[in-house]
């Protein structure tokens, strides 16, 4: 998930424009050049900040962009010697 930025006094001179940059992901608003404030949808919100889940529902979220299988390369211990 990439993350827009605007300054603050962007987003007070037109927070139209910041509405519509949060509809595509979340916005950071910068003061003095440092990040100070996340603006979000509140659908978002709810989803992803304000409900806690089990670990289980955070490993089975369908919606994630990290859906790929995760496939280990296969390890061989041919060759090595083991000494007791």
């Amino acid at each position: 998930m990439s993350f827009a930025s605007m300054t603050s006094a962007d987003f007070n001179q037109n927070p139209s424009k910041a509405k519509k940059a949060a509809n595509e992901g979340p916005l950071v608003i910068a003061e003095h050049g440092e990040a100070s404030y996340v603006l979000v949808r509140y659908d978002d919100f709810k989803d992803h900040w304000r409900k806690s889940k089990s670990l289980y529902d955070a490993l089975n979220n369908k919606g994630s962009e990290f859906d790929d299988d995760f496939t280990p390369e296969r390890v061989s211990f041919e060759g090595r010697d083991v000494e007791f």
